[in-house]
């Protein structure tokens, strides 16, 4: 057996079965993918759609901060899902994942609400303006 085919075992068991491995995936790993693939094509018009796509995700799935502002609603659905998943590991009594979820929470809350996710957009081609 190679190692290829030890990674792809390891990977056939791979199992998310915690809150906060589901917070990270949604507030980490699916950005951080759409992030490098907008950075990727950043000079064609597959990478401004990515970019686009990157900034709309982080603001409305990934923020935990709602804007209630008309027409706006930016973090209301980012703040259901970190409020069901603390709710999930309520539900099954896991303490340790109740905090460490909340722990990550409050980082991403805190990533949103200083809005350094503007930052990284500096680095992706977002208005469509063509770059070398």
């Amino acid at each position: 057996m190679g190692k290829l085919d030890e990674l792809r075992e390891k990977a056939d068991h791979f199992e998310i079965k915690k809150s906060w491995q589901y917070q990270l995936y949604i507030t980490l790993a699916l950005p951080a993918l759409l992030f490098l693939a907008a950075r990727l094509f950043r000079g064609e018009g597959m990478g401004v759609t990515l970019a686009r796509l990157f900034h709309t995700y982080n603001l409305y799935v990934s923020s935990p901060l709602p804007n209630l502002a008309p027409f706006n609603g930016t973090g209301v659905l980012g703040l259901i899902l970190f409020l069901g998943l603390c709710t999930w590991a309520v539900r099954r009594k896991d303490w340790t994942d109740l905090g460490i979820t909340i722990a990550l929470g409050a980082v991403n809350a805190v990533y949103f609400w200083m809005e350094w996710n503007y930052l990284l957009l500096r680095f992706v081609n977002i208005a469509g303006i063509v770059t070398i």
